[in-house]
């Protein structure tokens, strides 16, 4: 079933959608709306992602995770050898060729101040370099992401000496959810101006410089691919809530964030992507 947001919210959508033509380009989040918490891939969204690539249109793969991880994602929903954003906009890859088209690190001086932060919080770092995963504790939140993701991570004795060596893509604070709704207004402000962070899974908040967004990513491959039609973005958590805004129409997971939710042009379960899908390739062109 797909619902509309706003006025008549919870209604079956039997009308036409709220596009008139096929877009020319969708993007998508991973974690949360495209993959379920137990990271089932559906055969029925298999097919529909490639009755959209069949009709013309332009499947993108916008995630918060890295390039190598995001990328086998990618592949095992048939949009796989194409180009993805990484990293929550800090990356544009071509999967084909393994080039970084863009990349939007962490400058010296802002990571720095982020690894002594958290040192102060006593709260758990990853930190992502050259797609590769380090951090200082072998803890609970290493086990999870490197489980979850099905990533290797190295272990190392001090992250600011690493930071000050090599520019970070991305930061990521862990801690129990209650705490990510705590802290996530504090460290905005704290870095507002300089980096941009958010909440993607419901205990990371997000660390990226604050020229990377995904939104910002999708506009460059948008001019590169020349896909000056609409565009449909999909998504479930505050990290998509810039691409939602950004596209024609934002497609949100019911699952999701209710500030996810709320912000969208179309609120659908996860279970109703591949009808969404269907119906937005055989829109007219």
């Amino acid at each position: 079933m797909i619902v509309p947001a706003g006025p008549g919210e919870g209604r079956p959508l039997t009308a036409d959608l709220p596009l008139p033509v096929r877009p020319s380009l969708v993007a998508s989040d991973l974690d949360g709306t495209l993959l379920p918490p137990d990271l089932t891939v559906d055969r029925e969204l298999v097919a529909a992602i490639g009755e959209l690539r069949g009709a013309g249109v332009a499947f993108v793969v916008c995630t918060g995770r890295m390039v190598k991880s995001g990328g086998a994602a990618a592949e095992s929903l048939g949009a796989g050898g194409g180009l993805i954003v990484s990293y929550s906009g800090g990356v544009v890859a071509d999967l084909a060729s393994g080039e970084w088209l863009v990349h939007l690190p962490l400058e010296s001086a802002a990571a720095l101040d982020v690894v002594r932060h958290a040192r102060r919080l006593g709260r758990h770092l990853n930190v992502f370099v050259d797609d590769q995963l380090y951090v200082e504790q072998d803890d609970r939140w290493t086990e999870w992401t490197t489980s979850y993701l099905g990533i290797d991570v190295r272990v190392v004795g001090d992250l600011l000496e690493l930071v000050e060596e090599r520019a970070p893509t991305k930061i990521v604070l862990a801690a129990d959810p209650g705490e990510v709704v705590r802290l996530l207004p504090e460290l905005r402000a704290r870095w507002d101006g300089t980096l941009n962070v958010s909440r993607s899974q419901p205990h990371f908040i997000e660390i990226n410089d604050r020229r990377a967004s995904k939104s910002g990513a999708l506009e460059w491959l948008r001019a590169r691919l020349e896909r000056y039609g609409p565009a449909v973005a999909c998504g479930d958590g505050l990290n998509d809530l810039d691409m939602l805004r950004w596209a024609d129409l934002g497609v949100a997971v019911a699952e999701g964030d209710e500030e996810v939710c709320a912000a969208a042009g179309l609120v659908v379960p996860r279970a109703g992507l591949p009808e969404l899908f269907r119906r937005l390739a055989a829109l007219p062109a």
